[in-house]
Formats: C-alpha cells, sequence, structure tokens
C-alpha cells in the first residue's frame, strides 16, 4: 500500500502542476522534473510555421504532459499537430496524443503548428507547470 500512495501522491502533482496557467513559474516543481524547449519558425506574409522540439532534460518521466506558451502579442494559433492542441488567446496549450502520452528523460518529442499574426517567438514555455529552459 505504501507505494500505491507514494504513485498517487506523484499523479496527483503532476495533475495539479499541469493545471498551472501558461507562464507561472513553478518554485516548488517536484525534484526531478526539467526541461526544454528549441523553437524554430519561418513566417510568410500573413503568418508563421512552428516547429517546436520538447526535451526531457530531467530524471523524472512526463505522463501524461502539456506544453504551454503565450503569444507575445497579437498572433493567432490556427492549426497544429503531432498533439491535441487548445488555445485561449494568448495561451496555447499542446497536449501529447494517444500515439505519445509521455516523454521520458533523455528523450525529446517534436510538435508544430501554424499561427496568422508577426513571427514573433512564444514566452512563457511550461511542461505540465514546470518552465522550459527555450533555444
Amino acid at each position: 500500500m505504501r507505494f500505491l500512495r507514494r504513485s498517487s501522491g506523484i499523479v496527483i502533482a503532476g495533475l495539479l502542476l499541469a493545471t498551472l496557467p501558461a507562464g507561472t513559474a513553478q518554485a516548488d516543481a517536484p525534484p526531478g522534473y526539467a526541461c526544454a524547449v528549441t523553437y524554430a519558425s519561418t513566417g510568410w506574409g500573413t503568418g508563421f510555421t512552428a516547429d517546436v522540439t520538447i526535451s526531457n532534460t530531467g530524471t523524472r518521466t512526463f505522463s501524461p504532459w502539456i506544453l504551454q506558451f503565450v503569444f507575445p502579442g497579437g498572433q493567432t494559433f490556427t492549426t497544429g499537430w503531432n498533439a491535441t492542441w487548445s488555445a485561449t488567446p494568448p495561451s496555447v496549450q499542446a497536449t501529447g496524443p494517444s500515439f505519445h502520452k509521455s516523454i521520458d528523460p533523455g528523450t525529446s518529442f517534436g510538435v508544430g503548428f501554424n499561427a496568422s499574426g508577426s513571427n514573433d517567438q512564444p514566452t512563457g514555455f511550461t511542461l505540465n507547470g514546470v518552465p522550459c529552459t527555450v533555444s
């Protein structure tokens, strides 16, 4: 039973982190959770396409996972791939798809999207509420 309780606590902590709004710094993230995001985009006249690589740089698995970020101004999410996408402007969320619901330590997963508006890099990337380094 002790193992089940410990596991339940980890799941609950992960769910609590997943509900934080994009850009919220979580000073007390559970030990072992860390992430990095590589962001690359290509603009055209009225919008842009972005490729985002999510890397688990910690020692614990993100499962399930939700990537959140904030558009810096006036951009509108239009469509995305390799995730289940939702947007409440200016915030955008990508949830792990059925074929890739977890990101293990030392691994990466790529997602992408199209948006209208200026090709400015989003801010406040978080994975389950854990702030990610961005390059």
